[in-house]
């Protein structure tokens, strides 16, 4: 199952406030990003996770907010990212406010090198004459 239109819509609408808000495709997902910088994510059954790190991870926990553990045989592996509060989407404001947390987040995190354009397949083959020949 898919995020569903609706609630994609909702949240882009909530976080409209923040800038240009776009929401990717991501492993049947959606991610959001600002700028290029992901700060979070919609899983399939429209649950909303925002970016925390080592800055703002206790603000996340002590406000009792879910960590996000996608692999339910693995739970030491959660990434982090967690719900908003109880009660965040439905009080715009309060949604923002966690969100330019998660937008913080995002923007201390190293920004990822540019992907190197890979060599066609058959540059990379060489033939054994070759080899022997350099």
């Amino acid at each position: 199952m898919a995020v569903s239109p609706d609630f994609l819509d909702h949240i882009l609408d909530l976080l409209a406030p923040l800038g240009p808000v776009e929401a990717p495709r991501l492993f049947g997902g959606r991610g959001l990003t600002l700028h290029g910088r992901n700060f979070g994510l919609i899983t399939r059954d429209d649950t909303l996770y925002l970016k925390a790190d080592a800055i703002s991870q206790a603000t996340f926990e002590a406000a009792g907010c879910i960590r996000f553990a996608p692999w339910a045989d693995k739970p030491h592996r959660s990434l982090g990212y967690y719900t908003p509060p109880e009660g965040a989407l439905d009080e715009p404001d309060e949604l923002l406010r966690w969100a330019r947390l998660a937008v913080d987040a995002a923007l201390r995190a190293p920004a990822k090198a540019p992907k190197k354009a890979k060599a066609p397949a058959a540059a990379k083959k060489k033939n054994l004459a070759d080899m022997l020949l350099e």
